[in-house]
């Protein structure tokens, strides 16, 4: 991570227990991941709090500098007397600062903590909030954190309408990448091309994210449907679907989807791609990415895109101004283009657009990057983080 300016003496006293309970990995877990890891680098004592055998805990199983501390019961929303003795446990071996990547668990970690004065607590609104969280029970909740942590200020905003949190408790801090990791100067796309058959000459379409109504990927064919049925001369097309369902669904999403490729004839043209390891090789290999979700507060994929030089076309709503810039003359935006979500004509007319506009797509492409490279940097996001944890923990006497 390189230099970091916080005080050594504040960085070696903190341990920091991390709380994310997800079956999933997607952008929730992958930060939780990347920001436990990240300040375990500083040479903080970082612990992690997961359900066993998820996703998360098997991708930091291969990362011996975080502890993990998998549970073998998914503790309950509110008051959840086995994680009152979980997070008793842990305060009593010396941590003093827990952060819950999901606020739905704080019902079943404030109460517990409120008897320790000297422990800080943190938490991250990953997703928009469509109610209002104002009454008793969650002032009572929220009355013990010591910040909330959003990604955007479209977030932020909602927070602020939603919730029962001063507004000084609410903090920005945006998502970062490794621009190491994220380069196009240090990938080859070929290979990966080549095994969705793709040549040179071939357009490919991706999406990537966890297979789920709500992420579009039902409108994604649809919309390739439309395509191929307007194709003009010379064109070539596929169409790539990363990701996975979450794991223990009941539901067969997936199932449907490939039996509509089936029913609109897109087996050689629709890829189901799966999970894939290597997610900057995956953005380079795109001409370029759709996100038509539902709803997404700031889609950690779509900022991966663009630092792989690669235009966009997302749903409007939630952060998507702040990720695509603002509106200039014509309706045209500095990084991709807009559509109505899950709407698949629209995401077809947005696509036939970019299409129809290579130079302008590259272009997009190239200033994405510059972009994401100066308001997404990875370090900037530890050290944000680091600021809100030490103003805080300070105040609590650490």
């Amino acid at each position: 991570m390189g230099s970091f300016a916080a005080d050594p003496d504040f960085l070696e006293r903190l341990d920091l227990l991390k709380i994310c309970l997800s079956y999933s990995w997607g952008g929730l877990e992958q930060v939780a991941a990347s920001d436990a890891l990240d300040a375990a680098s500083l040479g903080v004592r970082v612990r992690l709090l997961c359900l066993d055998g998820t996703p998360i805990h098997e991708q930091l199983a291969r990362h011996k500098e975080v502890e993990l501390l998998p549970l073998d019961f998914r503790p309950s929303n509110r008051f959840d007397l086995k994680m009152r003795r979980e997070l008793n446990r842990r305060i009593a071996e010396g941590t003093n600062a827990i952060h819950a990547h999901q606020t739905s668990i704080l019902g079943s970690v404030s109460p517990w903590v409120m008897p320790h004065p000297k422990v800080g607590l943190f938490a991250t609104r990953h997703i928009m909030n469509n109610h209002r969280k104002r009454g008793v029970y969650h002032r009572f909740i929220y009355s013990r954190l010591d910040a909330m942590i959003v990604m955007s200020r479209a977030l932020r905003d909602n927070v602020l309408e939603t919730h029962a949190i001063p507004e000084n408790l609410v903090k920005v801090v945006h998502l970062g990448l490794d621009f190491d990791r994220f380069d196009p100067l240090k990938v080859d796309c070929a290979a990966q091309r080549a095994q969705w058959g793709a040549d040179a000459d071939t357009v490919v379409i991706g999406l990537v994210g966890r297979i789920d109504p709500a992420k579009g990927q039902a409108a994604f064919i649809r919309a390739a449907a439309g395509l191929l049925k307007n194709q003009k001369p010379g064109e070539k097309f596929k169409f790539v679907i990363v990701g996975e369902e979450t794991l223990g669904a009941r539901s067969d999403y997936l199932a449907e989807l490939r039996q509509m490729v089936d029913q609109f004839g897109l087996g050689e043209f629709v890829i189901f791609a799966g999970y894939q390891e290597n997610i900057p090789a995956v953005m380079s290999s795109f001409d370029i990415f759709v996100m038509p979700s539902r709803q997404e507060a700031f889609g950690l994929v779509a900022i991966e895109a663009m630092a792989m030089e690669c235009p966009i076309v997302i749903s409007s709503g939630g952060s998507a101004e702040e990720i695509v810039g603002a509106e200039q003359p014509g309706g045209r935006r500095e990084f991709g283009r807009v559509m109505r979500p899950g709407d698949a004509f629209d995401l077809q007319v947005q696509l036939r657009y970019l299409l129809d506009n290579p130079e302008e797509r590259a272009l997009m492409g190239r200033r994405a990057r510059k972009h994401v490279v100066q308001n997404y940097d990875r370090k900037n996001r530890i050290r944000d983080t680091f600021a809100i944890y030490e103003q805080a923990m300070r105040k609590r006497g650490l």
